[in-house]
């Protein structure tokens, strides 16, 4: 017999031992099963081939997002989870590793190790993915939990409880990750008032520990830093969680490292030269995404696992309060800059894979400055565009939409500008990175040329804020 001809072999992959119970899925395999004997019985087989078994393992494969950890990929169903899982739990876990699903990618390497060393931190792993599943079923994020939900998390505060009876608990790391398994619930949600209170009982269960340095375990730690950030990034206050080792230099560029050439930079520091904070920053954000190097599959791994640029990037802009030092104005044009930077990098942020990111705190802060402060911003305006065009794109607030659209405008005549392509330069020329807002102007193109036809000259206190001496 010819031992040289290849078997054929045919595969069915799953994602979830559950897709076994799919009668499509038991269809093929009866099909491919049956197809094999029918060719075993015309072809005659040797002794050794009768008795012969092969096994082959093969490497699942990788996607850009795969994570090269505990956790990764699809879901392993032999992992040893802190709870016995039912069909409704085995669904939900499933749901956070299926592909393109709603479940945020940010972190998971973190937070998911944390999810499986306590009961507590899993079960609300499980009722945050239902959270999840409600925004891929309904098109949005929900603001309160369904019965699905609910009950997973009643079953975490019950868990919770219990543990904070004793003692030695108080300042352990499996407090730490139920508390923070909680922060992540709220923030979810938007519940921004629970997020506070639970964010106010893990700073008292760090200062138990004897600060955050006594944090070890790196997954712990960056879980603790994400579960911070993003609830201070949603109300724009700044973190109080020091950065973890990891991050600490990542949204910095490599000292002698080349950067792309920025007109709005040098005049910034011609005209500003006393406020350097928020154009430091500026610059190392225009860096590292010259040329999409931010965006790379590196990043996006790093985004998965441990962190990437934008997280630090997001620490530093909300620890700055330029306001603070007064109403001058390079103060006010240093905070528009600050909040229009946040603005500028949510949809990045999201496509980098966290979900939600929460900025109508962010937009509501800018409108209040625009309309509070009327100063002039000279050879600065570019910046004042590019701030409130992101602004407007981002915002999901009807009237507000309405308002920065209405200032858009207002600019495009002042700047004498009469083509939005030729608007729109002036805004790329800031800061821009096209496989993300490629087409992110489509709905607000039509509405500022509309109000560009029928505008009139009347001075109104926001057109006061940007029409300043054009002449």
């Amino acid at each position: 017999m010819d031992r040289s001809a290849k078997p054929i072999f045919n595969f069915v992959n799953l994602s979830h031992p559950d897709e076994l119970k799919n009668e499509e899925t038991q269809l093929r395999i009866r099909r491919l099963a049956m197809t094999e004997v029918g060719r075993a019985r015309k072809k005659p087989k040797t002794q050794r081939e009768r008795n012969e078994i092969v096994l082959e393992f093969r490497k699942p494969a990788t996607s850009p997002s795969a994570i090269d950890r505990l956790g990764s990929g699809e879901v392993d169903p032999f992992s040893p989870y802190p709870i016995d899982l039912d069909e409704t739990s085995r669904g939900l876990v499933a749901f956070i590793f299926r592909n393109n699903s709603a479940h945020s990618r940010q972190l998971r390497g973190a937070w998911w190790p944390v999810g499986l060393t306590d009961q507590t931190a899993f079960y609300n792993v499980l009722a945050n993915a239902r959270l999840y599943m409600l925004k891929e079923l309904t098109g949005a994020f929900v603001q309160q939990d369904d019965a699905v939900s609910l009950s997973q998390q009643n079953i975490a505060f019950r868990l919770i409880v219990e543990k904070m009876k004793d003692p030695k608990q108080h300042d352990s790391d499996e407090l730490l990750g139920s508390i923070a398994s909680f922060m992540c619930h709220d923030y979810i949600l938007g519940a921004f008032a629970g997020w506070q209170q639970h964010r106010n009982g893990m700073a008292r269960i760090i200062q138990l520990k004897g600060g955050v340095d006594k944090i070890t375990t790196e997954e712990l730690r960056i879980t603790i830093s994400w579960t911070d950030l993003v609830g201070s990034f949603s109300q724009d206050v700044p973190s109080i969680v020091p950065l973890p080792q990891k991050w600490a230099s990542d949204s910095r560029s490599a000292p002698g490292s080349p950067r792309p050439f920025s007109s709005i930079s040098l005049r910034w520091k011609q005209q500003l030269p006393m406020e350097m904070d928020w154009i430091t920053v500026f610059d190392d954000i225009s860096q590292i995404i010259s040329l999409d190097r931010g965006l790379t599959q590196k990043e996006l791994k790093g985004a998965a696992t441990t962190g990437c640029w934008m997280e630090p990037t997001m620490v530093r802009l909300l620890a700055m309060r330029p306001l603070l030092r007064g109403n001058k104005r390079g103060n006010i044009i240093e905070e528009v800059c600050r909040l229009g930077s946040m603005l500028f990098l949510a949809p990045i942020w999201r496509w980098l894979g966290a979900r939600p990111v929460w900025t109508y705190n962010i937009s509501r802060n800018l409108l209040s400055i625009l309309h509070s402060h009327m100063i002039e911003w000279g050879e600065l305006k570019p910046l004042l565009a590019w701030a409130v065009y992101f602004a407007a794109i981002e915002t999901r607030d009807y009237q507000e939409r309405s308002q920065f659209v209405f200032i858009l405008a207002v600019l495009m005549n002042g700047l004498q500008i009469q083509e939005w392509d030729e608007f729109m330069q002036i805004v790329k020329s800031v800061l821009w990175v096209e496989r993300v807002f490629a087409s992110s102007y489509e709905g607000v193109r039509a509405e500022v040329l509309s109000i560009l036809q029928v505008t009139t000259r009347n001075v109104t206190p926001v057109t006061k804020v940007v029409e300043e001496d054009h002449a």
